[in-house]
């Protein structure tokens, strides 16, 4: 009997501590802060690593070619998690992890099952899935085997991991962001400090003013064009944690163009001695083309050599194709394909200099694919979807623009989305209410997220794009009429 009340009060009293240590315990996703993570047995393509899972950004994802995937991570400190939430890619339902079992590690040698989770099914693209769990204890290493229902690739987008850090770990983490990081000539960033268990902080900007802060929240000026490094020192008693980003701040002038950096270009004409030959004699010196274009879509796309962080390398190959021309990968690295086999049917049609203008039409419009942003939460790449629309509608435009594609296309009909030419009169036809209307069009893929044609004309123009596509057919119709009674 003593021995009983013994172990009630034992059980009472451990159930108080654990009562207090909760209500002392503020939630947090511990994978926002700082958390490595890495694959086991997988093969990504570039930009889909498994770093993706980790970034905040349920656009981005993780891909590997293979059914299943090991992913480790390990927060900044010791955890006990309350819950996890795993976010769909954003393409191939397959794709998606159906089974998977987390486990979570002390040493990162012996794991302990926290969940196990079969037959699950994403019903949506980019959609978040939350699933509750308790670990009474604290980790520092976690572990999830994902698994395909039997699809030969699998991806993910976002891996989050929710709970509280462990109370006895002292580790204070440094982890800041900025109301704005880019801006022409002079501007003012307003720093928020978001770090972890920190008594004192000590700030860093060079090319600042003033170029250190003891604040928790400073604000910083620039005036000098560059890209400025950011540190922060968190400290709490005798210890410390570093955050620190490199070009954090771009000042950005406008022009610059003779600082522009070309892609490192490898050009390849497979075609020789067949129809490549009339590629060759039409186009001698290849890349001397292909760079003098990549200035001239970034002029278009620009208005600042320090904006462009885009496509680094660009493969460009000449093949026998019944495909016109075709962009794949996706930047910094991108590949063009030209088909030689397509100018040699042309030869009877056109003379040299139609020829050689579609060679660089064309090129316009694969490489402004290279430097356009790509919006995110658009739709996939499929006719009727505001990413098709924007994609090949801005790249056509470019053609347009650069002169090499003919307003005798124009014509009433169609829809905003249908890019290429519908898409790309119509955005043409946006610049009379803004002149500098792509440049917006193209800056908005990257800040309106998710990204549509109505977020940014509502952005731009304050105005709905169904309410400017109307008003865009009405003007066709009455150019149409007006054209027909000149005719008469």
């Amino acid at each position: 009997m003593k021995l009983n009340k013994i172990a009630g009060l034992s059980l009472a009293c451990s159930t108080l501590l654990m009562s207090c240590w909760n209500q002392n315990d503020t939630p947090v996703v511990v994978t926002d802060y700082k958390c490595q993570v890495q694959s086991i047995g997988s093969d990504s393509p570039v930009g889909e690593e498994v770093g993706n899972v980790v970034d905040g950004d349920i656009y981005s994802k993780f891909l590997t070619f293979s059914s299943s995937a090991t992913v480790l991570l390990a927060p900044v400190k010791r955890s006990r998690l309350n819950g996890y939430t795993l976010v769909s890619g954003n393409d191939e339902p397959m794709r998606d992890p159906a089974s998977w079992t987390l486990e979570g590690s002390r040493d990162g040698q012996s794991w302990e099952l926290i969940d196990t989770q079969s037959d699950v099914i994403f019903q949506e693209r980019n959609q978040s899935q939350e699933f509750n769990v308790v670990t009474e204890e604290p980790f520092a290493h976690y572990r999830f085997h994902l698994a395909t229902n039997g699809h030969d690739i699998l991806q993910i987008s976002e891996i989050k991991l929710n709970g509280v850090w462990d109370n006895h770990d002292k580790q204070p983490i440094a982890q800041f962001k900025a109301d704005q990081t880019a801006f022409f000539d002079k501007g003012t960033v307003q720093f928020q400090n978001l770090s972890v268990q920190g008594d004192s902080y000590q700030w860093f900007f060079e090319g600042g003013e003033p170029t250190t802060s003891t604040e928790a929240n400073p604000t910083v000026t620039y005036a000098t064009h560059g890209r400025y490094p950011v540190k922060l020192v968190t400290v709490n008693n005798q210890l410390a944690d570093t955050a620190f980003h490199d070009a954090f701040v771009n000042v950005k002038r406008l022009g610059g163009w003779e600082y522009f950096q070309y892609p490192h270009i490898n050009f390849v004409n497979t075609t020789l001695g067949g129809n490549g030959d009339l590629y060759n004699a039409l186009v001698p010196e290849p890349i001397e083309l292909i760079n003098e274009v990549c200035m001239d879509v970034c002029k278009i796309l620009y208005r600042s050599v320090d904006e462009i962080d885009v496509l680094k390398v660009l493969d460009y190959s000449i093949q026998d194709i019944e495909t016109i021309s075709a962009k794949g990968g996706n930047p910094p690295h991108i590949n063009i394909f030209f088909s030689s086999s397509y100018l040699k049917d042309k030869k009877g049609e056109l003379t040299d200099k139609e020829l050689i203008d579609e060679i660089v039409g064309v090129l316009f419009h694969e490489l402004a694919h290279g430097y356009q942003y790509a919006p995110k939460g658009a739709g996939g790449y499929q006719r009727g979807a505001d990413y098709f629309g924007l994609i090949e509608g801005v790249a056509d435009y470019v053609r347009l623009n650069a002169g090499y594609s003919s307003y005798d296309y124009r014509k009433p009909g169609g829809h905003w989305n249908d890019g290429y030419k519908t898409s790309a009169f119509f955005i043409d036809w946006l610049h009379t209410k803004d002149p500098d209307f792509v440049y917006q069009l193209n800056q908005s893929a990257k800040t309106i997220i998710p990204w549509s044609w109505e977020a940014a004309c509502q952005t731009i123009l304050s105005a709905s794009v169904e309410d400017l596509w109307n008003e865009y057919q009405d003007y066709l119709k009455n150019e149409e009429s007006i054209n027909q009674i000149t005719k008469k």
